[in-house]
């Protein structure tokens, strides 16, 4: 039994590293048919690469498995920073202050309110912030900015990002426009477990066993809620990423956005091919780490009168100390 649940992960891990192999192959000669016109306008980059593909794809697989991440052609670009990762490392720091700030307030503002409106089920403030929420929500993105900018003269706040002591303060206004779909999401989800779980029995059990509304919200609805979402952050993840790379080029902000962008205008392949296969590699690692937390609370997902009478257990507990 044992060697065959061996073998079986064996399995899985070759198919696994089959399928890695595939998709960067695919993205590797997607990007270089998708930027070959850009380099041979610079004359920088297509005197310095091979105009072979296979030549190419050959020295990606090379740097790759020495951990090299290529070169950088762009005098330019070379004088401010000539290694590829440190480089990355400098815009990335800003995409992901501000996707961490997104999260985190969409994270708080959508839960806290979906949890009220559940409460408030079919009452007034339960359908007038399900339609702000739901309006916002929907609302396209460069719009909001476009608004956001044109009104910065007038309520005096930045339009743009500011590289120095009031950089976070030029933040808060990209941040809040950039919650409002990952709030929507986070809103919508909450509102739907709460309700879900304040008519279900294990709720009604805990409910006539003596906890009050409080230990009902603590130990039995937020928790739920908290397994309940974490197959949301794949999802958030990615709407986050491309929410960030927007508001990055609309408010100035220096991120990743603005490092892509120059290296697709100067036909650099070193550069976008680790910024592409980085955030894979990253992306399927967070992927992994999040279904391993997803079938490690399995049990308690399935086993759900388990989990009530472990919290109630634990409440008696702290009740008689």
């Amino acid at each position: 039994m044992l060697k065959i649940n061996k073998l079986n992960w064996l399995q899985k891990i070759v198919f696994y590293f089959f399928i890695l192999f595939i998709a960067i192959t695919i993205i590797f000669f997607a990007i270089n048919i998708l930027i070959e016109p850009q380099i041979k306008k610079n004359i920088e980059t297509y005197s310095s690469i091979s105009q072979s593909y296979l030549m190419r794809y050959k020295d990606f697989w090379i740097n790759l498995f020495t951990f090299n991440p290529g070169k950088i052609y762009s005098h330019e670009l070379a004088s401010v920073e000539s290694n590829i990762f440190l480089l990355y490392l400098s815009q990335f720091k800003w995409t992901i202050l501000i996707s961490f700030f997104i999260f985190v307030f969409s994270f708080l503002l959508g839960n806290i309110l979906g949890v009220i409106s559940a409460y408030k089920f079919n009452k007034s403030f339960d359908t007038a912030i399900s339609i702000l929420i739901s309006f916002l929500g929907a609302l396209p993105l460069l719009i909001i900015a476009i608004l956001a900018i044109s009104a910065s003269s007038f309520f005096g706040y930045p339009s743009q990002f500011l590289n120095n002591k009031l950089s976070f303060a030029s933040l808060i206004v990209p941040i809040l426009i950039s919650s409002f779909p990952t709030i929507a999401i986070f809103f919508s989800k909450s509102r739907k477990i709460t309700l879900e779980i304040l008519k279900s029995n294990n709720y009604l059990f805990a409910k006539s066993y003596g906890l009050n509304n409080r230990q009902l919200l603590n130990k039995v609805i937020l928790k739920q809620l908290f397994i309940s979402q974490l197959n949301l952050f794949f999802v958030i993840y990615t709407l986050l990423f491309t929410i960030t790379i927007l508001i990055e080029r609309i408010f100035s902000i220096p991120g990743q956005s603005l490092l892509i962008s120059f290296a697709f205008k100067k036909g650099e392949l070193d550069i976008i091919m680790f910024y592409f296969i980085f955030n894979f590699i990253l992306l399927s690692l967070l992927i992994t780490i999040n279904n391993a937390i997803i079938k490690k609370l399995n049990p308690i997902l399935d086993n759900k009168k388990l989990f009530l009478f472990k919290n109630i257990f634990r409440f008696k507990g702290g009740k008689n100390e």
